[in-house]
Parts: structure tokens; C-alpha cells; sequence
């Protein structure tokens, strides 16, 4: 072997995907068949600012199955432009001119089961509609640095009927219209601004919900969780849900209260809930209490004492529930451990 273009096209592949798009691409001048071996890379990451003309010309990638654009502006799609082979999307902080772009994009993409999108404060879209029959997984992250009031005209609509797993971190928008959602959904949602009654409405068919929404301020008319098994709440600001959930979910096997911090994020939906629930003596004592009172189907709980816990509250703590639990004739099994 004197030089490399004696090696295979698999392993060229394989070395022009470890390189940037536009130095790969570059290596078309070469020779007749260095032009067709950069077509063949599965993976391909872009960023700068894309034309419609471009988009048509990555849709010449027969092979492609990941496709990842970063810090870049979509101004048109031309109604030509088709990703056929395409299973994997990620948008990085990729603007958008309107609304429509974003809707004509996605349809480019028949076959998709994941996608990734990451804003970052305001654009020249409100609503984000996502609508993707052959979509599995959805992955969401619109956030800002520090607080700001909610931009009630901007938002996000999904529907996505083959959705398994939905998670969305996203403290800007004003409203999230979830339609179409399939059973058995497994949902890990924060959402600062969000109506959580109208949210929860959509989610009733899920088989795993993680909520961090804000506290219920009025009456839900929605159904019974029927599917749900496994529920997490944030007890900063979610605890409020925490009664309606459990009377409506008679399959429910698990349940998990965390605190967002946890999940590397803040939960900024109610300083009040905060503050109350913070208190390791009466807000979280009193939830465990609850549940050892009324949660015969519970058969494990697992409790987990924060840094601000003194050792003495650690001794006192577990006798004063495994206590409650002998009161109340409950079956549960009650561990505990230190964060």
C-alpha cells in the first residue's frame, strides 16, 4: 500500500467522519472516486449558515442516518429537499426565519425517530410545531440564563402519535399543546410557565411521568392516569399534584420526590413551595407520613437525607417513621442514605 487511497472505502469513511464536514467535503478534488467516498459518512455535524440549496445538496447523502446542525440559520427549505435515510436530528441553536421553516424542515425527514432541539432565549419563532408520525424519541431544552417572565406567544406544539420517550427542560415558553400522545409514554417534563392543568390532561395515557410544573392553581377535569407505573415529582413545586396523581393511578408501583437540583437544574415555579418544603422537619416528614398512612401499595421506600440533616435528626428520623409504619399495619420497607 503506497498511499491512502488504497484503503477499503469503509475504513475512509471511517477517517473523513473524525474530520469537519468541510474539510471531508474537500476531498472530492482528489480524484473521481474520492468525490462519491465523503457522500458515504453515517454522521454528519454542520455549522455556519445554510441556504436552501445547500439543504438540497445534503439530501444527496443516500447513507446518512445522523445529522447534527449547530449554531446556524435556516432561512428557506425547498419543497424538493428530502433526507431519506435520516433516523437521528439534533438542532443546536439553529434560528429559524419563521414558523413555516421550521414546519418544512422536519417534513424533509420521513423516517426520523430522534430528535434533539436546544433554543436559546428568543427567535423569529413562536410556535415550534413538531409534527412527526415516525418520531420515538424528542428531546427539548429552551432555556435562559437566570429568571425571566414567560413569553406567553411563544411555544411548542407536538404531535407525534409513535412518541415512546418525551423530555423537555424548557423555562421560557408560554405554552406546550402536547397532541395525539400514544400510551405507554415514558415523560420527563420541567416546565416553569406551563398551564399544568391543561399539560396533564394530554399525559393521562402515560406509563412513567417525571413533573417539575408549577403548583395547581385550579380544578382538574382530566381523566385517570390508567397506564401510569412509575411517577417522580419535584417536591419544590410539584407536591400539590401529589393527592390528585396517587387517587387516579391504580397501577402505580413506584414514586419518587426529588428535588430539582438533582437533575441539574432550578426549579424557580414557586418560591413559596420552595420555602416550605425545604424544611426537612415538617414539609418532607409530613409527605413520608402520608404516604406510610396511606399507600398500601407501597412496598419499598427509599429516603435520602440532604447535607442540612444533623446526625441526631438521622438517628431520630427512621425510628419515628418505622414507628408510623407499625401504627398504620404498613408493609413498606424503609431504607435510608445520606446525598
Amino acid at each position: 500500500m503506497r498511499n491512502i487511497s488504497d484503503l477499503p472505502n469503509d475504513l475512509l469513511v471511517k477517517i473523513l467522519s473524525l474530520i469537519p464536514i468541510k474539510v471531508a467535503a474537500s476531498t472530492s478534488l482528489l480524484s473521481k472516486r474520492w468525490g462519491s467516498v465523503w457522500k458515504l459518512i453515517p454522521t454528519l455535524d454542520y455549522d455556519g449558515t445554510y441556504s436552501a440549496a445547500a439543504l438540497e445538496f445534503f439530501g444527496k447523502f443516500h447513507t446518512l442516518v445522523a445529522l447534527r446542525f449547530m449554531k446556524l440559520t435556516i432561512e428557506d427549505v425547498h419543497s424538493t429537499t428530502c433526507f431519506r435515510s435520516v433516523k437521528n436530528l439534533s438542532l443546536l441553536d439553529v434560528k429559524f426565519s419563521s414558523d413555516k421553516t421550521v414546519e418544512r424542515l422536519l417534513s424533509c425527514f420521513p423516517i426520523l425517530e430522534t430528535l434533539v432541539v436546544h433554543r436559546w432565549g428568543a427567535d423569529n419563532v413562536k410556535t415550534f410545531a413538531i409534527c412527526v408520525p415516525s418520531l420515538q424519541s424528542l428531546n427539548i431544552r429552551y432555556t435562559v440564563g437566570g429568571y425571566h417572565n414567560p413569553k406567553t406567544d411563544h411555544g411548542f406544539v407536538i404531535n407525534a402519535p409513535s412518541l415512546k420517550h418525551l423530555d423537555i427542560v424548557d423555562h421560557f415558553s408560554g405554552f406546550c399543546s402536547l397532541v395525539n400522545m400514544p400510551e405507554q409514554l415514558d415523560a420527563e417534563i420541567h416546565l416553569r410557565h406551563i398551564d399544568s392543568e391543561k399539560l396533564l390532561e394530554s399525559l393521562t395515557s402515560s406509563k412513567k411521568l417525571s413533573l417539575c410544573l408549577k403548583p395547581q392553581t385550579g380544578s382538574y377535569p382530566g381523566g385517570d392516569f390508567d397506564q401510569l407505573v412509575c411517577l417522580e415529582l419535584c417536591v419544590i413545586c410539584s407536591l400539590d399534584w401529589l393527592n390528585l396523581i396517587l387517587r387516579r393511578s391504580r397501577k402505580l408501583r413506584s414514586l419518587k420526590l426529588y428535588q430539582s437540583r438533582e437533575r441539574n437544574w432550578s426549579c424557580r415555579n414557586s418560591k413559596h413551595v420552595r420555602t416550605k418544603w425545604e424544611q426537612p422537619n415538617s414539609g418532607h416528614k409530613d409527605v413520608v407520613k402520608y404516604l406510610l398512612k396511606n399507600g398500601n401499595f407501597i412496598k419499598t421506600m427509599s429516603i435520602r437525607f440532604s447535607s442540612v440533616v444533623t446526625l441526631e435528626e438521622r438517628i431520630h428520623i427512621p425510628m419515628e417513621f418505622e414507628f408510623m409504619g407499625r401504627i398504620n399495619s404498613s408493609r413498606c420497607q424503609l431504607s435510608f442514605s445520606k446525598l
